[in-house]
């Protein structure tokens, strides 16, 4: 399911690889407010090449209009030598809801409610081609 409200920047320099950093108003803070940041530092190593290094985030914000314009300004925009990607940011259901169970996670980043159907694809349909 496509989230209009979450970013998923990948490409991002080390040196900037903090929630902290981040929600400052020189980095996606200057968008609007910031909900939450969920960071993935796998790549920050760049396997012991620091030119290769880099960092992702999903970057929720309160507010659907932000996250367009954040996307609109930061894909493509180079930083620290590196080229930033963002898009909207895409999740799954909730195993407990689609049990139709309480979920009992508190921190869960999954759904708990129905996409819209516009935003909602499969795993076939994506491997197919048919979301762009």
């Amino acid at each position: 399911v496509i989230r209009r409200n979450l970013v998923y920047g990948v490409g991002l320099p080390p040196s900037i690889a903090n929630e902290d950093v981040l929600r400052r108003p020189e980095y996606f803070g200057q968008y609007g407010k910031i909900a939450k940041i969920v960071l993935n530092r796998s790549q920050a190593t760049g396997g012991g090449d620091s030119r290769r290094a880099s960092a992702s985030a999903y970057v929720t914000f309160a507010q659907k209009e932000d996250t367009l314009a954040c996307i609109l300004a930061l894909d493509g925009m180079f930083l620290e030598n590196r080229n930033i990607r963002a898009s909207y940011g895409t999740s799954k259901y909730c195993s407990a809801f689609i049990k139709n169970v309480r979920c009992n996670n508190p921190e869960c980043t999954y759904l708990h409610e129905m996409g819209s159907p516009e935003d909602t694809f499969t795993k076939q349909e994506i491997q197919a081609g048919y979301v762009t």
